[in-house]
């Protein structure tokens, strides 16, 4: 009696270590497993830009890595777009967004990132060329980076607001000007000079 008294007292023994083991094992997964999904997180950067529009988007290679990485909270000053001139006539505006489709502001609309080349008169499609502007050549390359100061502040936002960097990133289109009385304008990007339709 006193044999089986002891087998069943360190079979209990032996079951408790093994459950507390097991607890341990399940909080050691539960707790390590949200820092493993993080770390392989990849940001995701759509490009909208409508594919008429006559530019080649192309994300720096040497800065690709660390753009995409969730665990990169610097990831605006990775952000790097190598743009290039496809079309045949040099380009004097050009205005790209870099929205972040999760991140609403106060008033309802998205926030982002404007990138603007070519002097800001140029929104006005009559304007044209003085001899101080320099466009994008015909299949020339021009690398867009996030200004500093919107840098700055989109930190000094997130920190003001409790805004976790986005996870998705968005390039969309505003504007293209040849500097002719031509371009592309909206986010369709409509061509312009605009045809009237005919009347009847």
């Amino acid at each position: 009696m006193k044999i089986f008294n002891i087998a069943s007292s360190m079979d209990k023994r032996l079951w408790a270590i093994l459950a507390i083991f097991g607890v341990l094992l399940l909080l050691l997964i539960m707790t390590s497993a949200p820092s493993s999904a993080q770390s392989l997180g990849v940001r995701v950067i759509d490009n909208l830009v409508p594919k008429h529009v006559p530019i080649k988007i192309k994300i720096n290679e040497d800065k690709e890595r660390a753009l995409k990485d969730m665990n990169n909270d610097r990831w605006t000053s990775d952000l790097e777009l190598e743009v290039t001139n496809t079309s045949e006539k040099p380009i004097y505006l050009l205005e790209l967004w870099v929205e972040m489709p999760e991140i609403i502001s106060e008033n309802g609309h998205r926030v982002g990132f404007t990138l603007r080349y070519g002097r800001a008169a140029f929104v006005d499609f009559d304007a044209r060329p003085v001899p101080d502007d320099k466009p994008i050549e015909p299949k020339e390359t021009y690398v867009f980076k996030i200004e500093e100061k919107y840098q700055q502040s989109w930190a000094a936002y997130k920190a003001k607001e409790h805004k976790a960097d986005p996870k998705r990133i968005e390039i969309t289109f505003t504007q293209l000007s040849f500097g002719d009385g031509s371009g592309f304008n909206g986010s369709d990007a409509k061509p312009y000079p605009y045809v009237r339709e005919n009347s009847y």
